[in-house]
Order: C-alpha cells, then sequence, then structure tokens
C-alpha cells in the first residue's frame, strides 16, 4: 500500500513580511523622488541653455524689434519653467 507523505508547510510571519514590504516601499519612493530631482535639475539646465542661445541670436539681430522678441520669449520661457519645477519639487516633497 502507498504511503501518503506528510507536507509540513510553514507560513512566514506576517509582520515581518509587511515590514519588508513597507521598506520596499519606501526605498522604491526615495528612489523615484531622487530621479524626479534629477530630471527636473536636467529640464532646468536644458532650458537655460535654449534661452541663452536665444538671448545670443537676440544680441546678433539686426532689427531691434526681434532683439526684444527673442529676449522676452527667453525670459518668458525660464520664468515658466521655473515655476513649473518649483511646483514640481513641492510635489515630490510631499
Amino acid at each position: 500500500m502507498a504511503t501518503a507523505k506528510q507536507q509540513s508547510t510553514t507560513y512566514p510571519d506576517l509582520e515581518t513580511v509587511g515590514e519588508r514590504v513597507r521598506e520596499t516601499g519606501d526605498r522604491l519612493v526615495e528612489a523615484g523622488r531622487k530621479l524626479t530631482g534629477a530630471y527636473l535639475d536636467g529640464l532646468e539646465r536644458y532650458v537655460h541653455g535654449l534661452a541663452q542661445f536665444e538671448r545670443k541670436l537676440g544680441e546678433h539681430a539686426y532689427l531691434e524689434p526681434v532683439a526684444g522678441v527673442l529676449n522676452a520669449h527667453a525670459k518668458l520661457t525660464e520664468d515658466l519653467t521655473s515655476a513649473s519645477v518649483a511646483a514640481a519639487r513641492e510635489l515630490i516633497a510631499a
């Protein structure tokens, strides 16, 4: 006659598992914040570089109204980017 195998099943401690899940979640959130911060830093540098280029174009423009438009657009772009990035930083800091 065949004998039935008895398996002893041990279950992990649910509190320990819960704590590990929380720690993993916290690490993922922190990594996401760092990644988002790095992205926002890069975005600011990129937009600043574009605005500087636009200002240089304005310096070399032969018509004063064209130079004024380029400089105004560069300032507007930087201001909007700064406001957006500041709002995003507040959001990820919470």
